[in-house]
């Protein structure tokens, strides 16, 4: 299955300030994308490991697509 990064809640692929928008939490086991305006209704509690390392992942694959 492909995967959007897209934010979970308005769809859009980056946040008003030009940004892309980044992994906030990982529930069932897929990532959950916000901009930054929906950054903070999204998010999982403070210190969850899970989102740790899908950003670690979420950024070595942005990294990774460029080459």
């Amino acid at each position: 299955m492909p995967r959007s990064r897209r934010c979970a809640h308005c769809r859009k692929a980056t946040s008003p300030n030009g940004a892309p928008v980044t992994v906030v939490a990982v529930r069932d086991g897929r990532d959950v994308y916000a901009c930054s305006l929906h950054r903070e209704e999204l998010a999982a509690p403070a210190g969850d490991p899970l989102v740790a390392i899908a950003q670690y992942q979420d950024m070595a694959r942005r990294r990774g697509a460029g080459r």
